[in-house]
Order: structure tokens, then sequence, then C-alpha cells
């Protein structure tokens, strides 16, 4: 007699493989490691694409597309993965630099942006999804302005496979990707090797006199250097006075002597005021703007102009307004 469905082979074959298992495939999670792999093999494709004659061009620009899901569930570990993806980054160039007369890379930083979405380009996000866009420079998810392209030029892996192609990208379709301000991250470039001489060093717990200050108003009680992502721009600024207000450039404000102006529409105006407090022989910073402030990634609350709430800020300190504009901080006492 025939085995019908359900019969006693059934039955045994179930006992041998159960149908849980024999009908459950093998799906590839998203780990830190995949992450990392995939933002490797980006930037390698881009130094082979991009490069020109003696000159090393690469992508600087990346943002990585996570399912909400896979978003949550990693976005503790982004500094460390872009921490470690930075200095693969580094070996690789050293590595290749042997083929290539110049490093010239468009932009001055890296720029990582992770972002969580169910949907892409017409594409699903599957929770085992990891897409990686990345472009020479100027990739601006989310308050896309005004002046900025509608398309933009970007290096993206064909899906489920090892392929890479360049296509334009409509800027539009970023729209339903929720780029949160503290999965951005700005590392600038340094191909320099490290001095031999000890670092600055950072400032002491212990108090030093006012007299230790600069004599001098060129010398400065502080140099701050800053980068403007979505202009690809950077620029610099001596902190001469014992206070400054950080704010965005505006014609009622370009006569202040104490403020530092930052041409950029991610930047509140004012947005921040860093000081130098006497007392306590160390710098300071309050926030005022509705968006994010970060001191070495610890968000700094915020506060009103004319109540602030002061915080430590560490005589050598990276100060990110919005997740867009990089500010250097290093003191000069």
């Amino acid at each position: 007699m025939a085995n019908q469905p359900g019969g006693w082979l059934g039955k045994l074959s179930n006992l041998l493989v159960p149908s849980s298992q024999a009908d459950t495939p093998q799906v590839a999670t998203v780990t830190n490691k995949r992450i990392l792999d995939e933002l490797i093999a980006s930037f390698e494709d881009s130094i082979g694409r991009e490069s020109v004659g003696a000159s090393m061009l690469f992508n600087a620009h990346f943002l990585i597309i996570l399912h909400p899901d896979t978003y949550e569930s990693r976005q503790n570990a982004f500094p460390v993965i872009v921490n470690e993806v930075v200095s693969a980054f580094k070996a690789i160039i050293e590595s290749q630099k042997g083929q290539y007369s110049h490093v010239s890379p468009v932009a001055s930083s890296w720029f990582f942006k992770f972002g969580a979405g169910r949907e892409f380009g017409g594409e699903v996000v599957a929770p085992t999804d990891v897409k990686v866009i990345g472009a020479l420079t100027g990739i601006l998810p989310g308050n896309i302005q005004a002046q900025s392209p509608d398309k933009v030029n970007v290096t993206r892996r064909v899906k489920q496979t090892n392929r890479y192609e360049k296509v334009d990208v409509d800027l539009n379709t970023f729209q339903h990707i929720d780029f949160r301000e503290p999965g951005a991250f700005v590392v600038k470039f340094n191909f320099n090797p490290p001095a031999t001489a000890s670092p600055a060093p950072v400032v002491k717990s212990t108090a030093t006199s006012a007299s230790a200050l600069p004599k001098s108003l060129g010398a400065g009680l502080a140099a701050v250097t800053y980068y403007m992502a979505e202009l690809n721009k950077e620029d610099s600024y001596l902190m001469r006075d014992r206070e400054i207000v950080v704010a965005r450039k505006e014609p009622d404000n370009q006569h202040f002597p104490n403020y530092l102006l930052v041409e950029s529409a991610y930047v509140s105006n004012p947005h921040a005021r860093i000081r130098y407090n006497d007392t306590s022989n160390s710098f300071e910073i309050a926030s005022f703007s509705r968006n994010e402030t970060r001191v070495n990634e610890r968000l700094i609350p915020r506060s009103e102009p004319a109540s602030p709430q002061w915080f430590p800020l560490p005589g050598k300190a990276q100060i990110l307004l919005n997740s867009m504009v990089t500010l250097n901080f290093q003191s000069n006492t």
C-alpha cells in the first residue's frame, strides 16, 4: 500500500529530521563584522573605480541603511564600527600607495551616517540587509538644502552580488529613511605618521593661575578648526576672548568680535557658548540649540541663552553641531 501524506513514513521522516529544522533556511544575520566588511568592500571598490593615473581617489561619504530592528540592535556599536573601519581604510591606503604617486581625496574627512528604513529606492530593506551607499563627497540625506542637486552620483552594490555599480540617486529616495542624529560620524583625514614628540597635554585637574594664560592676544586661549560637511568646507578660528558665541553667519551678528560664525544652515543662531572659567581654570560649554550638540559623543542638554547651563569642555575635544558641523577644539592654556 502506498504511503499516504502524514503516514508512517512521514512520521518516521519527522522523527529523523524534524520539519521545523528541515524547512528553515539558514539566514545571514547582521553582525558588527558584517557592517564593517560591507564598508571595507565598498571602499576598496571605490579606489579601483575612482582612482586615475598616479592619483588615488576613493569614496569619503557613506550612508549605511539598515532595517529599523537591525538599527536598534546595532546602534550602540556604531562608534566602534566607525573606529575600526577608519583604521581599515588607512591600512588599505597604505598597502596600495605603491601603485599611486599621490593620495588625492576630494573631501577632507570621512563621513558616515547610519539610517533606519524599510524601503530604499523601490527595494525592501529586510532585517538581514546592509545597504552601503558611497560617494566621493556631498551626500545630503534628511534636511536637503535648496541649493543641493536633485541627484547625487553614488556607488552601491548590486543586490545579492559582489558587483558594484555607479548610479545617480534621487535624493528624495532618502526621505523614507530615518537618519537619526546620533548615527552620524565625521573623522578628519590624517595620512601623516604621528610625530615623535609627545602630544600636548590635556588640561590637568590641578589649578593653574591666570598668569599662565597666553599673554599675547595673538596666541589665543584656544584654537578651533571646523568642518561643514554639507559644503565640504573647513575653516579655523582663534579664541582670543574669555567667552565666545558659536552661531550661524547672519548679517545681524557679523559685527560682534567674539562670535565664531559658521556658514551652515545646520547651525542655530546662537548655537552654543564657550568660555574660560577663571575660578576652575578650565573651559566650559553651554548649548542653546534645539538640534543636538555633542562633545566627544556626549550629548549636551539644551538651556536658554539667558540662563546657560555650563558643562566641562576638555582641553582637546570634538564638538559636533547638529551632526553636520564638526569643531575640533584645542586649548592653548
